[in-house]
């Protein structure tokens, strides 16, 4: 039923969508397609199909400026001026960007001028207008590169959360190599690649076309571009360039002077005359030793990889993540002695520390696979020790002991050591040990007591993975009839009593910046076609109203209703987190549409065609990107789907895409065309098996198959406990969790 189930409303969609074809709005860059695509295709729409009337009118001016034909929309705005005061500030900011767009700076700067007369206190006035006179100073051939890069800073400083960022910061580079000032350059492209976006690739470019100038770099800026380096995964060129720095710096260094006595004053001191010496500060050249013995590893190359860490562990100190490399190492290389004086070193050290409760967790459950249970109880027994209190591990050991017992038929350990788990202050375990304590349960025959453990699960955590699971197992187990479960969402309400339900669960009081007058005028805006004005009115009231269910669904919900999905969904993450889990059980359908919602509807039906769920698909983007298509992951996988650019060149290949990019994987049309096929692929692969279809996903197909092969005689629950990564099983279980939700809440 689970493997089938992938294909339920895939059938449904095949008859309403095309498949997915090349088009223009696929190559539309991710930071413009929120206006070039979405605003434009709203507004337009209003604009044909209003009846005539001012409302018409604004939305056909804002159809036409997002569309980019500045020429008809400075001429609508014009005649729109003063036709509706409350829209005079919004107008005005058009009028300037239009005339900014056609190059007429003049009128563009009276234009701020007007407004500046005219509302000399609106904040929200001010930085639109600081943002159009840096673009104007950014255009004018009068002012020299380098205080153009001046001016991104002094805006930067001041409006330093404006969605530009990540485009002015790359400005900033360019600019400053325009004017030749290398060095500085080179630090902006190096903050842009050191904070994730859509030009990071952009930004390693120029940092190499700098570089290849053979522009002088002191030591310290040639270290700073290899930590870069060495970071993104350039592991050859990493280990070419620590050769080369530290081959500079044997020649700078000067003899170190033996006629005296040194003054040690600090354990650095000490370990810098154990060292050659160095011009190189110690810390720089930790990290670049560091670094090479990554790079070894990473490139398979375990001898030199081991020499590396031996050195670190032996002449400067015996730190954590150094004695853990080794030991993994000496393991993997069969020199299980070394291995277990290195491990002996790490537990007398690092007994309580993060790393040794990750070693020992590891350990635990290596012991547990292997059917080792008496020793893999005792090593996760270990981590109940208080002082191990800061590790994530922890809130899991009682449950997987009470595993090891029921792997063994100990029944009634079990069910002592699932008690205990579900006495622990941490959701998912607590959840997990409720469904199980129902499966054994109803194995010993106990229908009411395995049936009260199941409802108990549901209740305490109704929108997670276990909950789901034990729905079905009260319909299967024939404890219960499919109408008498307690689904998700059984309640259609309407808006108003939606909104009474959740001002009935939140305590306090509202602040009086939170009322109707204000939330009509976002509306209003939003209808008239001034996103960006919505927002801004959002955001004067949004400090003291952020932990308010009801201001949340309100602004949330209704920028999600206009597509403004990036700003929706955050409001609608933050309501999940505050609201009490236990209240979603009984949600309106309102609620659990807005916490589950259906972006990009057309396209990834249209994609999905009738090879897999939809659902399916909306699961695996909620959890991997959370509908934000502009985000990048510390492993540079990119927008809605998280997918990383050497898998997106081969999927564009195999879908016949010319011309692709990584960039291009910001845009959410193509994202999505790429990550459906990937995720129809694995579908193929993995027989239609959703459970390591998602592994591979997330840890890669290596691990996949291992877990697939060595699952293939086990329950559908004890298959998702055994995959043997901490992240991969945590995540296999959320996307599940979310495709159950989805069906739940969208098709029930």
């Amino acid at each position: 039923m689970l493997k089938k189930i992938l294909l339920v409303g895939a059938l449904l969609c095949a008859a309403l969508f095309a498949s997915t074809k090349d088009s223009a709005q696929d190559r539309i860059p991710g930071y413009d397609f929120q206006n070039k695509v979405i605003r434009y295709e709203r507004n337009q729409k209003n604009c044909d199909s209003l009846p005539d009337g001012l409302e018409k009118d604004f939305t056909c001016a804002a159809a036409a400026y997002y569309q980019g034909d500045f020429e008809g929309s400075l001429k609508a705005y014009e005649s729109l001026l003063g036709k509706d005061e409350s829209l005079d500030k919004s107008i005005l900011s058009r009028i300037a960007r239009s005339q900014f767009e056609r190059k007429q700076y003049a009128q563009a700067k009276s234009t701020i001028a007007k407004g500046d007369e005219k509302f000399p206190d609106d904040a929200g006035w001010k930085e639109f207008a600081a943002r159009v006179r840096l673009d104007l100073n950014l255009e004018d051939p009068n002012i020299k590169p380098k205080a153009k890069a001046d001016s991104i800073d002094v805006f930067l400083k001041n409006y330093g959360d404006d969605v530009r960022v990540p485009r002015l910061r790359y400005t900033k580079g360019t600019l400053l190599e325009q004017a030749h000032w290398y060095k500085a350059a080179k630090t902006a492209y190096l903050y842009v690649i050191a904070h994730p976006s859509e030009y990071g690739d952009a930004a390693w470019k120029a940092l190499r076309r700098i570089r290849s100038h053979s522009i002088a770099e002191t030591l310290d800026e040639k270290i700073t571009y290899t930590s870069r380096l060495c970071s993104k995964g350039f592991h050859k060129e990493c280990l070419d360039l620590i050769d080369s720095i530290f081959a500079i710096d044997a020649v700078q260094v000067s003899g170190r002077d033996t006629s005296k006595a040194p003054v040690l004053k600090t354990a650095e001191d000490s370990l810098n005359q154990k060292l050659p010496p160095s011009t190189i500060s110690l810390k720089n050249r930790i990290s670049l030793w560091e670094f090479r013995a990554a790079a070894y590893k990473n490139l398979k190359q375990d001898s030199a990889a081991i020499r590396t860490y031996e050195f670190l562990t032996d002449s400067v100190d015996s730190r954590a993540a150094w004695l853990q490399s080794l030991v993994r190492l000496y393991r993997a290389n069969g020199m299980t002695v070394k291995a277990a004086k290195i491990d002996s070193q790490f537990q007398a050290k690092f007994r309580f520390t993060l790393q040794n409760a990750n070693n020992i967790w590891v350990r635990a459950f290596e012991l547990e696979q292997a059917g080792k249970f008496a020793e893999a109880i005792a090593s996760y027994d270990s981590l109940s020790n208080p002082r191990f209190k800061n590790s994530n591990k922890v809130k899991w050991i009682r449950f997987r002991i009470a595993l090891c017992y029921l792997k063994q038929n100990k029944m009634d350990s079990a069910i002592i050591a699932f008690n205990k788990a579900k006495s622990e202050d941490f959701l998912w375990s607590s959840s997990g040990a409720r469904m199980f304590l129902g499966d054994i349960y109803f194995s010993q025959g106990k229908a009411e007591e395995a049936k009260a453990a199941y409802l108990d699960c549901i209740k305490d955590f109704p929108v997670g993975y276990y909950a789901h699971r034990s729905r079905i197992k009260l319909i299967e187990n024939g404890l219960m009839d499919s109408a008498s479960v307690p689904w998700l969402a059984p309640r259609d309400m309407s808006d108003s009593a939606t909104i009474v339900w959740i001002r009935s669960i939140q305590k306090g009081k509202s602040d009086s910046s939170h009322s109707e007058a204000r939330y009509k005028m976002a509306q209003k805006l939003l209808d008239f076609g001034f996103a960006e004005e919505a927002f801004d009115l959002f955001h004067a009231a949004k400090k003291k109203n952020q932990d308010r269910l009801d201001f949340l669904y309100s602004y949330g919900k209704l920028f999600l209703a206009y597509d403004e999905l990036i700003q929706g969904y955050a409001l609608a993450r933050k309501f999940q987190n505050t609201i009490p889990r236990a209240f979603l059980g009984d949600a309106p359908r309102g609620v659990m549409k807005f916490l589950y919602p259906m972006p990009f509807k057309e396209q990834i039906f249209a994609a999905a065609d009738s090879s897999i769920d939809p659902f399916f698909v909306y699961s695996v983007m909620r959890q991997e990107s959370t509908f934000n298509y502009l985000i990048t992951s510390p492993a540079n996988a990119c927008g809605l789907l998280q997918i990383i650019p050497p898998t997106a060149k081969k999927l564009a290949d195999a879908e016949k895409i010319q011309n692709f990019s990584s960039a291009l994987l910001y845009n959410p049309y193509m994202n999505i065309r790429l990550g459906v096929r990937y995720l129809k692929d694995l579908l193929k692969e993995y027989e239609n098996d959703p459970m390591y279809v998602l592994a591979n996903y997330n840890a890669g197909p290596r691990p996949a198959k291992r877990w697939q092969a060595a699952s293939k005689n086990m329950s559908w629950d004890m298959r998702a406990e055994e995959i043997s990564y901490w992240e991969t099983r945590d995540y296999v279980k959320r996307c599940l969790g979310n495709y159950w939700v989805y069906t739940e809440v969208w098709e029930r």
